[in-house]
């Protein structure tokens, strides 16, 4: 097994055809993702499908996420909505607000995070331009070709979410970070996605020997804390598991501590499973990944495949 396959390379980028790149790297149909980046630095992913492109999460100033996006095909101004986990820094900078008010980019959050948005610098200015919007809940439709559908999920005091996106072909994405446990909600959720990205946080030995204080390592480690990659491989493992056959078709691992982990502590981990290892991409803090394109598969959970006659 190579390391180029299983790592994301410069050169693991694929060249775009020329119908593809007259129309800016966009492709008619079909949900492709991109991670600009992810990491506690910043996490940042782009999700597209035809001429829709949303960011999950802007944890990158505007001028970064610009360059990023433009090394991938695409500008701000394609951009038709920002869809947030949780407002922490390396989710969402404060630095975007004015930017927002300038391209008139709506953001989207869950209604327990309004009150922390109007404590942004211009937070109030976004609500009356009508940018800051709320979900719930219940799926919601970001334009006609994209649906969302929240999890929540404990982290912290206000908690997070995760994301369903199901695009109009039928392709399926689930995304997940800043988890301290897998709930059953979200692995039957995420049951039959086609790609999968979700957080494979840090290593427990390295942690326990890091020098950061105990009660920072007790915050990561706890119920409402981070994934350990043993914790993300056994999330990863169940929902193949109650997936047809050959989905997830690509497993985008999220947000690895720079500190507290290494790609060969991933490795070891999910190499128990190497029908799920081929498929990993491990992402980067500081550069962006390839495009994944994903292709719909006929959905089927662990149910149907059990059914006896």
């Amino acid at each position: 097994m190579s390391t180029p396959s299983l790592f994301n390379s410069e050169s693991d980028e694929p060249q775009l055809a020329p119908a593809e790149r007259a129309a800016g790297g966009r492709t008619s149909r079909g949900l492709e993702v991109c991670v600009l980046g992810s990491g506690s630095g910043g996490n940042s992913t782009v999700v597209r499908c035809g001429d829709d492109a949303i960011l999950i999460d802007a944890g990158f100033g505007p001028v970064t996420t610009a360059k990023r996006l433009g090394q991938a095909g695409l500008s701000l101004a394609g951009i038709k909505a920002i869809v947030l986990t949780h407002l922490d820094q390396d989710h969402f900078r404060p630095t975007w607000t004015r930017t927002l008010l300038g391209w008139q980019l709506p953001v989207y959050c869950h209604a327990w995070h309004r009150e922390r948005m109007l404590q942004h610098p211009v937070g109030v200015e976004m609500i009356q331009a009508k940018l800051a919007r709320t979900f719930t809940h219940d799926p919601f439709e970001l334009s006609e070709s994209m649906t969302v559908r929240p999890v929540a999920l404990k982290h912290d005091q206000q908690g997070t979410f995760a994301f369903h996106v199901e695009a109009a072909d039928g392709a399926r994405m689930g995304y997940a970070t800043d988890l301290g446990h897998v709930p059953d909600e979200l692995t039957e959720t995420f049951a039959g996605v086609d790609l999968l990205a979700i957080e494979s946080n840090y290593d427990p030995p390295m942690q326990l020997r890091s020098n950061r204080p105990l009660f920072l390592q007790r915050r990561i480690m706890g119920h409402a804390g981070h994934l350990s990659n043993e914790q993300a491989f056994e999330c990863v493992a169940k929902i193949d598991g109650l997936s047809g056959e050959g989905n997830p078709q690509h497993i985008l691992l999220l947000h690895r501590s720079q500190q507290c982990n290494h790609r060969d502590k991933v490795r070891e981990v999910f190499e128990q499973s190497p029908d799920i290892w081929k498929r990993v991409k491990l992402t980067e803090q500081r550069r962006r990944s390839r495009w994944f394109k994903v292709k719909p598969q006929s959905p089927r959970n662990a149910a149907q495949m059990n059914l006896t006659f």
